[in-house]
């Protein structure tokens, strides 16, 4: 006897959705999926259901990159992954939305790893949602002033991640939201947990009480240096441009444990200088 789930998963999958319907099936599932985390606590680590539509399709499993590091340390298999738990695209005329969303799962920490979790869920689903309303405003007002409709440029939406370093002590993620409409405008969000201590930690943690001054020294000889080579301009202090680090400064660690201070387009150079990063090494040597 066959089995009705199947039965009924091929009914549906034999469906065609409605190009027009795509974006509005996303923004309920969405929607659905914020009432029912309200309901339910998160545990082991963030799950994601999406129905499966034309150009939609669920898919948990591990990172590659991450998979064939793993492999190589067999240890970190049992400390720590990062998993793709929702992947899927849509598109129409006012949207093209390519998101790869991921989740932590951590041994024996999981109240860390449901507030990352939590957090991440959480940041894309504003994201989006600010994004699809921006998306709408800005077709209205095309079309007020004059603008025919089919003209309309889509505005791109990609969220991904990537993961910087793992080995037997951290490991450094970093999602991105990159939103393009007439330029490109990335946001970083950064997460680096020590697997020993089973907490994320900070740039103080890894540098002592004194870390601002010793890396808003070697950021600010960085970008002296950098300023020497003719197509390299930033902005200078009183234009804005760098003074100090933030308190929440965004840092990823690199392969090789270094961190590397992370600031956006436009955040202290020109925007065609794109995103700017500056590795500062660890008093001693990285870990």
């Amino acid at each position: 006897m066959k089995d009705p789930w199947q039965q009924a998963k091929a009914r549906y999958q034999a469906e065609e959705c409605p190009p027009e319907l795509e974006f509005a099936v996303a923004s309920a599932l969405r929607a659905g999926e914020r009432k029912r985390k309200q309901r339910r606590l998160i545990r082991r680590s963030l799950s994601a259901v999406f129905s499966t539509c034309a150009c939609f399709m669920l898919l948990v499993n591990v990172s590659p990159n991450f998979a064939r590091a793993v492999s190589q340390v067999p240890v970190l298999a049992d400390l720590a992954r990062v998993v793709t738990v929702a992947e899927y695209k849509v598109e129409d005329r006012d949207h093209l939305i390519d998101v790869r969303l991921p989740a932590l799962e951590l041994k024996g920490a999981t109240d860390l790893e449901q507030r990352i979790n939590t957090e991440i869920s959480t940041r894309i689903d504003q994201v989006l949602q600010e994004a699809e309303d921006r998306a709408r405003e800005t077709k209205q007002a095309y079309v007020e002033t004059g603008g025919n409709p089919d003209d309309f440029m889509p505005i791109a939406i990609t969220v991904d991640y990537e993961i910087k370093c793992q080995n037997h002590q951290y490991l450094s993620f970093v999602l991105t939201k990159t939103e393009t409409l007439a330029s490109a405008y990335t946001e970083y969000y950064t997460y680096n947990i020590d697997l020993q201590a089973g907490k994320e930690i900070t740039l103080r943690d890894l540098f002592g009480s004194d870390y601002k001054s010793i890396i808003n020294t070697a950021v600010s000889e960085e970008i002296a240096r950098r300023s020497q080579e003719s197509d390299m301009i930033y902005f200078a202090p009183e234009q804005g441009g760098f003074q100090t680090i933030a308190d929440d400064q965004r840092f990823y660690l690199d392969r090789d444990g270094t961190p590397v201070i992370v600031f956006e387009k436009y955040e202290i150079a020109p925007g065609y200088m794109g995103e700017q990063e500056f590795p500062v090494p660890l008093p001693g040597g990285t870990q």
